[in-house]
């Protein structure tokens, strides 16, 4: 009677969208609702918490020894897209950050994890991740040395509540059950020697190209975030394509994190991190203008791999819905082994009509 009565409120509050997938019909928070985060889903009598925002830190030497008294373990930051994998009656599902059913996870979770032996012993678990790789929907960038879309957990909890079970206790776990799982590099202490072996660490993690660390306290629900120098200059490489479509904020904040931590780590820029920096921005938005000039739209073509053809239409569907801003469409279809090889094209609206404004003569004000 409570969960009736609380959908009530959310619905009469304009927070609750009623969705649908194959046929299962389910609830989902568009906006946080006092503990109820944005994303939580309701299946059937079935809660699943909308997964938490993760703080982000500038300064370890500041930020630690102020938010955290004790050990702390610190894992891997993957480069990628949060889902929370769920059993509701006979289907595994991945849900996105934002309480959809993807279709596209959904579709290629077999090939992830061994998900149904897991969820034959827990089926009142979630297990939240990171899908990385190449050949997804959302993501342009991905880290080195993955070759398809690959599954990376990072918390479990239960149903029904946001209490993750602690690092060494989901290790266990899912090691017994051959899910894979992100990086751990073991537990460090807030003192000036833990956070020395932490930066040695970060050090090494930026020249092997890892987006960075999430700092997880012994006992504590809150978790930190810290990124090293190079996913700052990656991300605006990939992204300055886009500089009409996204806001300046997204760069000028890449731009701060990476002379912070360039200091922090004691490691020296000099003139070539400025020509890369550099090149970054004009490079990437020099070929949003090339592109529109010889196709008249700014586009970001790329493949994935599907089991069911019938979820391609599903994923469009999905994928149209995520912006107003951007435009999905089908280029092509074709069976390929035992998957659908499917040919998606991105078309950027916003990009596009600046482009179109600018370099057809239009005058502005700034």
């Amino acid at each position: 009677m409570f969960l009736q009565d609380f959908l009530d409120l959310a619905r009469a509050k304009g927070v609750l969208a009623q969705e649908e997938f194959e046929g299962l019909q389910y609830h989902r928070f568009s906006d946080d609702l006092r503990r109820y985060l944005r994303g939580t889903v309701v299946l059937g009598d079935m809660l699943v918490f909308g997964y938490p925002k993760i703080a982000r830190i500038l300064s370890l030497e500041g930020g630690i020894p102020r938010h955290i008294k004790g050990p702390f373990y610190v894992e891997e930051k993957a480069d990628g897209y949060n889902v929370r994998v769920v059993k509701v009656e006979d289907r595994i599902l991945a849900l996105t950050r934002g309480g959809f059913v993807c279709p596209f996870t959904t579709d290629r979770l077999p090939d992830l994890g061994d998900f149904e032996a897991f969820f034959r012993d827990h089926p009142h678990m979630v297990i939240a991740g990171e899908v990385v790789g190449p050949g997804n929907p959302y993501n342009e960038a991905y880290p080195p040395g993955v070759e398809d879309v690959a599954f990376l957990a990072f918390d479990l909890f239960p149903v029904g509540s946001w209490r993750p079970l602690s690092p060494l206790a989901r290790y266990a776990i899912l090691e017994k059950y051959a899910i894979p799982q992100v990086r751990s590099f073991g537990q460090f202490s807030p003192t000036p020697e833990g956070l020395d072996g932490l930066k040695a660490l970060l050090r090494s993690l930026n020249r092997e190209g890892v987006e960075g660390v999430v700092i997880k306290p012994q006992g504590g629900r809150r978790r930190f975030k810290y990124v090293t120098p190079f996913i700052n200059i990656f991300d605006i490489e990939f992204s300055s394509h886009l500089l009409a479509e996204l806001p300046g904020e997204f760069f000028i904040q890449r731009v701060i994190r990476l002379a912070l931590s360039m200091a922090e780590l004691g490691l020296e820029g000099g003139e070539e991190l400025g020509r890369r920096l550099g090149a970054a921005f004009l490079r990437g938005f020099g070929s949003a203008v090339e592109e529109f000039r010889a196709r008249k739209k700014v586009t970001w073509t790329f493949f994935l791999r599907m089991r069911s053809r019938d979820r391609v239409a599903l994923l469009l569907r999905h994928l149209n819905r995520a912006s107003r801003h951007v435009r999905v469409s089908l280029v092509r279809l074709e069976r390929e082994g035992d998957y659908w090889r499917v040919v998606l094209e991105k078309r950027f609206l916003r990009s596009t009509g600046f482009l179109a404004s600018a370099l057809g003569g239009s005058f502005y004000f700034d």
